[in-house]
């Protein structure tokens, strides 16, 4: 009888190593879940709510960039689209997904035509007579 309590502890023993083992193999899987989660899904999440808030926020008047890199006026805001002015008389029908940002005064450098700026080839070729 002497050699059963021997078995039971080491069977309780086993159990003890086998509950450690099987938490340290889980471990390394929750770890990565969780990096996962904060490096891609979370900041996912947050770029999403932002573009579902600017989109929102879109209304006739406002000047936005759109993902293609054209700035445009906003005239008309439908249910999943804008209608957008990119040149006086030139509009387009655009998906609301499709505008990048909203351009705020704040956020437009500066207001001098293309042509009047310093840096506008063919500035210098004007006023140099010597060419």
């Amino acid at each position: 009888m002497e050699g059963h309590p021997v078995l039971a502890q080491t069977i309780l023993a086993e159990g003890a190593q086998g509950s450690g083992g099987l938490l340290g193999m889980l471990l390394p899987f929750v770890l990565i879940a969780l990096v996962f989660w904060l490096l891609i899904l979370r900041p996912q999440q947050k770029r999403k709510q932002q573009e579902t808030r600017m989109q929102s926020e879109l209304q006739p008047g406002v000047e936005v960039l759109t993902k293609a890199g054209f700035y445009a006026t906003v005239v008309e805001v439908r249910d999943s689209e804008v209608e957008l002015e990119i040149s006086p008389g030139t509009r387009i029908r655009m998906l609301k997904a499709g505008v990048g940002d909203i351009q705020r005064p704040d956020s437009m450098k500066d207001d001098t035509p293309v042509e009047d700026r310093p840096d506008f080839p063919g500035k210098d070729d004007k006023d140099d007579g010597s060419k």
